[in-house]
């Protein structure tokens, strides 16, 4: 048994926005919850995996769970009728079933923000938004139970939950890096046309990889690569390069379509001897550093 977030947000149809509670009060009703074919972790669905619902902006709430009672399912004609009210808007070409009888939608739906700190899925706090992009992803048991409220933080987590934001604040300017690269997007000499990879909510930022998280995922437009891209900050070379690996492998296998290449991308402020012995003979593996400015401009009276 798998545990997943489903995503709701705000959508637009036609001229005028659908509220994302309306959509997963409607999804309820039906039993049922659309996907695209390129939903990220779409292929991954299974009857009995447990769903847990996050309702965007402005409420950012949990607002109930439910089980899979089929897997991810392309539509007939007929279900893309039942299923789309006679509207292109709700009308999917994918989508699962909800057993009916395990739909809980609260009563009193659960601010995201009161748990971030207990939440393993989000590893960078101040950019908590990201991890609920993309519409399905993967979390353990123990953040659903954290969740849904079967799990209380140990006095020894909240004992040291100060000590991590000392530690983040330690290295707080490569702790922005990330926001930076977002940021720049498009100022940045990447050394080829690199776009994020964009489908349905998510757009390549915090890429939902299984029960990870890919820092960037991106398309090289010159040559239809996909790039995987992961900051090394505050992990060891060896951890780094491991990390890459794998979402390289994932993103081959979940992502990739039919021979598309899979490329990985280090972000690092310096090349150790064990980054750099540790990415020797990968050819589809680039190492960039980077390097951060800090001036204090003396300020002079006209």
């Amino acid at each position: 048994m798998n545990y997943w977030i489903f995503t709701v947000t705000d959508q637009k149809d036609g001229n005028k926005w659908v509220k994302a509670r309306s959509i997963y009060d409607q999804r309820m009703k039906d039993s049922f919850w659309g996907l695209t074919e390129k939903t990220p972790n779409r292929r991954n669905l299974n009857k009995g995996d447990k769903v847990v619902f996050y309702v965007g902006l402005p409420e950012k709430v949990f607002a109930g769970t439910a089980v899979l009672e089929s897997p991810c399912i392309k539509l007939s004609d007929s279900q893309k009728e039942k299923y789309g009210h006679g509207t292109d808007f709700y009308r999917q070409e994918y989508g699962v079933l909800l057993k009916k009888e395990d739909i809980d939608m609260w009563q009193k739906a659960k601010s995201v923000k009161e748990l971030l700190s207990q939440l393993t899925f989000i590893e960078k706090s101040e950019y908590w938004g990201s991890y609920f992009q993309g519409g399905v992803r993967q979390i353990t048991e123990e953040d659903f139970k954290t969740i849904i409220g079967e799990r209380e933080a140990s006095l020894t987590e909240q004992l040291t939950a100060s000590k991590d934001l000392e530690s983040e604040t330690e290295f707080a300017l490569e702790t922005h890096l990330e926001e930076f690269i977002y940021q720049n997007w498009d100022g940045i000499n990447w050394g080829t046309e690199l776009v994020l990879y964009r489908v349905d909510n998510q757009d390549g930022r915090q890429f939902p990889a299984g029960l990870w998280s890919i820092d960037f995922l991106a398309l090289d437009k010159r040559t239809n690569d996909l790039v995987v891209i992961e900051l090394k900050k505050g992990k060891t070379s060896d951890a780094t390069v491991g990390q890459l690996l794998r979402y390289i492998s994932w993103t081959r296998e979940n992502i990739a379509e039919g021979k598309q290449n899979v490329k990985g991308i280090i972000i690092a402020k310096e090349v150790d001897d064990a980054l750099k012995y540790a990415v020797k003979g990968l050819n589809n593996v680039a190492i960039k550093t980077y390097k951060v400015d800090f001036h204090l401009i003396p300020f002079s009276e006209v």
